[in-house]
C-alpha cells in the first residue's frame, strides 16, 4: 500500500469507528467517549506524536478545563511551522505564510518574529482588532495586514503555508480551500467551533456550564447570521456541503452531519468525526495528513 492509500484507509477506519459510536448514542458519555477516542485514533496518534512529539496529553474532556488547553495547542503549532519552514533553507523561492481568520494577528506576529526571512500575511474580515493590538505588541517588519474575507479571498498569493489558530466552524473550511486552490505545500491548523458547520447554529441542550456558555452564544449568531455579512456562515458552505470528502459521503449524509455537529459542543467524538472528515478532504486533494485533538498538518504530497 501507498502513503497515500494507507493514511487515507487510517483516516476512514477512524471516522466510520467514531460515527458508529455516535450512533450507538455514546456522545455524552464521558467515560466511554474517551475510551472510543483512544481506541479509534489510536493509529492517527501514533503517526503524529512519531512526527511532532511534544504535546502535552490531557485527561480532561468535554470541558472548559479541555478547552483552555488551546494556548498549549497554538504553541505546539507554532514550533511545528518554524521547524517545517527552517528546514526549507532560507533560499528557497516562495517565502510567504498566509494566516486566514487571524482575529488580532497575534499568532502571525509571533510567527513573522521567529520567521524573519519569511514575509507573514495576516488577514480578516474586520481589520479593527488587528488595528487595536498594533497599538499594544510589537509589529515585525515582515508582517503585513490584509482586509480579506476568507469565504471569497480576494488575497493574490501562492504562499509557501497557510495557518490559522481557531477558526469558528465553516471558516476553518474555507482557510483549507484556500491552501487547496492556492496549491499550498503547508498547511498547518487548528480548527475550533465545530458545532457552527453547514450555517448551523443550534445545539442540543444539556446540562453543564459549557453548553450555557455555547447557548447564549446562539443569540448573537443568530442575528449575523441573519446579517448575511460574511461573518461566520457562507451558502458555499451550507449544510449539504458536508461531509466535505467523498469516503465521508460515502457513508454518511448530510443530516446525520447535521446532528453530529449538533453534539459537538462537549462531544470530542462529534468533533473529531467533523475533523476527520476533514482530514479525508484534505487527503483525496493530495495531501500527507497528521492529524490531533484538533490540530492538523498537512504537506503536500510530492
Amino acid at each position: 500500500m501507498s502513503n497515500e492509500k494507507n493514511q487515507l484507509a487510517a483516516g476512514l477506519e477512524a471516522f466510520v469507528g467514531l460515527l458508529n459510536e455516535f450512533r450507538r448514542g455514546n456522545v455524552a458519555n464521558k467515560k466511554v467517549g474517551r475510551q472510543s477516542l483512544e481506541q479509534h485514533l489510536m493509529e492517527l496518534s501514533r503517526r503524529w506524536n512519531e512526527r511532532f512529539p511534544g504535546f502535552p496529553e490531557t485527561r480532561f474532556h468535554y470541558s472548559i478545563s479541555d478547552d483552555l488547553l488551546r494556548g498549549l495547542k497554538d504553541v505546539h503549532l507554532k514550533k511545528i511551522i518554524i521547524r517545517l519552514l527552517k528546514a526549507q533553507g532560507q533560499d528557497r523561492e516562495n517565502k510567504t505564510i498566509v494566516n486566514p481568520a487571524c482575529f488580532l494577528g497575534r499568532h502571525a506576529r509571533s510567527l513573522a518574529s521567529r520567521l524573519d526571512h519569511f514575509k507573514v500575511i495576516a488577514t480578516d474580515i474586520n481589520p479593527m482588532f488587528n488595528c487595536l493590538y498594533k497599538h499594544i505588541s510589537k509589529t515585525p517588519d515582515n508582517y503585513e495586514f490584509q482586509q480579506d474575507n476568507i469565504f471569497e479571498p480576494k488575497l493574490k498569493v501562492m504562499p509557501v503555508a497557510v495557518v490559522f489558530f481557531g477558526a469558528c466552524g465553516s471558516v476553518s473550511d474555507a482557510a483549507m480551500d484556500y491552501a487547496v486552490t492556492s496549491k499550498t505545500p503547508y498547511l498547518v491548523c487548528r480548527t475550533c467551533c465545530h458545532q457552527n458547520i453547514g450555517g448551523n447554529i443550534e445545539i442540543y441542550p444539556r446540562f453543564s456550564l459549557l453548553n450555557w456558555m455555547w447557548q447564549g452564544r446562539r443569540l448573537m449568531l443568530s442575528r449575523v447570521r441573519r446579517e448575511n455579512n460574511g461573518y461566520y456562515f457562507s451558502k458555499n458552505y451550507s449544510q449539504d456541503q458536508y461531509p466535505r470528502s467523498q469516503a465521508g459521503r460515502d457513508v454518511s449524509s448530510s443530516e446525520e452531519f447535521l446532528d453530529v455537529c449538533r453534539n459537538a459542543t462537549e462531544s470530542y467524538i462529534c468533533r473529531t468525526i467533523i475533523d476527520l472528515d476533514r482530514y479525508l478532504y484534505l487527503a483525496e486533494h493530495g495531501y500527507n495528513v497528521w492529524y490531533k485533538a484538533e490540530m492538523f498538518v498537512a504537506e503536500k504530497a510530492i
